[in-house]
């Protein structure tokens, strides 16, 4: 299929209406596209391709890397090469969030262990969030085996899973290093589950990382007032921040439930919000505290884009779709904080996580059971909450319950 680069640009373009672009978003497009039309005369063709628009993004990512371009130029070339290639490819376009430059995608010659392992994660009934991680581990060894010329799942050897964990440590934190031993963990018991490799390779995965010794993060009622303090709520983009922060520091909610937030989870006529979280695939209902309930509202009618979405929050830029990724929740607290001046020191933990701790430790200095904390947190296992028993010390003695006596359900006792 031949198509010059010049009657793409114009399709794209025409295919971009709908969307209700800024002029000066549209500018920018224009200008991208413009520049890789040259680029491509320069070369002696007018003719679009995939291997033109790859090789013009990899010799403008060097440009950048030699600090002959600009940050802002290279992403936007990316993202207006990306639309052209959508055009190209499929005749629409969507305003898709793009991976990091360079994220390595699975092997093909593993995609298929990797599509089994998914599919048993789903049947075994393990939620979203939790699926995601695991998901996430498995598809990260597969690639640091392809690296290291492993040619098969099947050929893995003790010595490879022990080479991967500091290669993991490379890029999570040392707080987070547990929860990728124990995905890392159930990927292994899997395949050797389902002979994918000839024995069980667990034995190189150490039983625990870094365990969380350290003080859960407690916010002052002064921290709190000078965090919603921070939001402009003057502004539409401040209405929409302020509510996303009150449902965390209020109800304690993840940022995966709070960018999948809909309307019809809301029942204003009992002042509740029930939602079926990401993680566990649980369903929490918990009360729709006035303050929070005032600023849900406060946004949908005065700063909430006009929009068919059941989502109740949308980007603020159009197209006014809804949140892409729960990053951004985590943007919108952290960037609270940072102008608050929360938490600032280097090694503090920031975003919707640390909200939740609050609410946590709060609810325990109110000498709340830890059952009903878990519940008001959605937590699925019993004993996640004990580690808001460092967040209290004057009630650590009152609040040392026995877990064991909590009734579990028989899926929480499954393995």
């Amino acid at each position: 299929m031949h198509r010059s680069v010049s009657d793409l640009i114009a399709e794209t373009r025409t295919a971009l209406e709908p969307f209700g672009y800024r002029p000066s978003t549209t500018w920018q497009l224009e200008y991208a596209w413009r520049l890789f039309e040259a680029y491509g005369v320069a070369r002696g063709t007018t003719t679009f391709s995939t291997g033109l628009a790859a090789e013009y993004l990899q010799e403008l990512r060097q440009q950048y890397e030699d600090g002959a371009v600009k940050m802002w130029r290279f992403k936007l070339a990316r993202k207006a090469l990306a639309l052209l290639m959508q055009q190209w490819e499929t005749g629409e376009v969507q305003w898709n969030h793009l991976p990091a430059w360079g994220r390595a995608d699975t092997p093909p010659h593993h995609v298929a262990v990797l599509a089994r392992y998914a599919g048993d994660l789903t049947a075994t009934g393990y939620g979203r969030g939790t699926q995601d991680v695991y998901l996430l581990v498995a598809r990260q060894f597969l690639q640091y085996l392809d690296r290291e010329q492993v040619p098969t799942l099947a050929a893995a050897a003790l010595k490879d899973v022990s080479g991967f964990i500091p290669a993991a440590g490379t890029i999570y934190q040392p707080t987070s290093m547990r929860t990728v031993l124990s995905a890392l963990r159930h990927f292994l018991r899997w395949a050797a589950e389902t002979r994918d490799v000839p024995r069980d390779l667990t034995s190189a995965v150490p039983r625990s990382g870094s365990r969380k010794t350290e003080m859960v993060p407690v916010f002052s009622g002064t921290e709190e007032q000078r965090l919603l303090g921070s939001f402009d709520r003057a502004t539409p983009i401040g209405r929409r921040d302020y509510a996303i922060c009150l449902l965390a520091l209020r109800l304690g909610l993840r940022a995966g439930d709070i960018v999948r937030l809909h309307w019809a989870d809301l029942d204003w006529r009992r002042q509740t919000l029930s939602v079926v979280q990401e993680k566990t695939g649980r369903r929490l209902t918990t009360p729709l505290l006035a303050d929070v309930g005032n600023a849900l509202i406060d946004y949908g009618l005065r700063g909430r884009p006009p929009s068919d979405s059941p989502v109740v929050f949308l980007r603020s830029q159009a197209p006014h779709r809804p949140l892409a990724c729960d990053s951004a929740v985590y943007h919108v607290v952290a960037a609270a904080m940072a102008r608050a001046g929360i938490r600032q020191a280097p090694g503090d933990r920031r975003g919707p996580h640390a909200l939740r701790h609050s609410l946590a430790s709060r609810l325990l200095a109110a000498e709340t059971s830890l059952p009903v904390i878990a519940s008001v947190l959605g937590h699925g296992d019993k004993e996640t909450t004990t580690v808001y028993l460092s967040t209290d010390v004057d009630h650590l003695r009152a609040c040392a319950l026995d877990l064991a006596a909590i009734p579990v359900t028989r899926e929480e006792l499954r393995p």
